[in-house]
């Protein structure tokens, strides 16, 4: 009887902290994807002279491969849609929030409207994770909300990466 209360009591600490570190690994994995594929963009209209027009899709209960952006033209990205990372445990689902679901990238480097935000969570549950293109250049940073799991909620400056 000891053993099995002892046991009950570790999964009963153990299972919660695991879901959120799973759900903090899978936001993360969709905020890097962004992130990178975001990059590609960026670089994209210096080299070939023409404005990428990048759309996100926002909305609540998005399942795993679902579609997170798209970009036109076609030729501003290897992919011109970037889906939401698979492997979603069970029936969890992803949340998408942004500040602004379409925006540019120009030939010379600059990013149409500035400072935008878009943010990532598992079954609305914390923790939310945000990818931020910040200024004139559109400088992707990654940040968190460890205290919410509403993605319409922003993550604070002082919760992005300084890099």
């Amino acid at each position: 009887m000891v053993t099995v209360a002892v046991l009950g009591i570790v999964a009963a600490v153990v299972i919660p902290a695991n879901q959120v570190q799973w759900r903090r690994e899978r936001t993360n994995a969709a905020a890097l994807e962004l992130t990178s594929w975001l990059e590609v963009i960026a670089r994209t209209p210096d080299q070939t002279g023409t404005t990428c027009d990048v759309t996100i899709t926002t909305g609540n209960n998005r399942a795993a491969g679902a579609t997170l952006a798209t970009v036109t033209p076609n030729t501003c990205a290897p992919e011109s849609t970037l889906r939401l990372p698979g492997s979603v445990l069970g029936a969890s689902t992803y949340n998408v929030g942004a500040s602004t679901t379409t925006f540019s990238f120009t030939p010379r480097g600059a990013v149409s409207p500035t400072n935008i935000q878009v943010r990532f969570s598992i079954d609305g549950l914390e923790p939310v994770r945000c990818v931020q293109l910040t200024g004139l250049l559109g400088l992707p940073r990654l940040g968190s909300n460890n205290a919410s799991g509403n993605v319409s909620t922003a993550c604070a400056a002082s919760e992005f990466n300084r890099a």
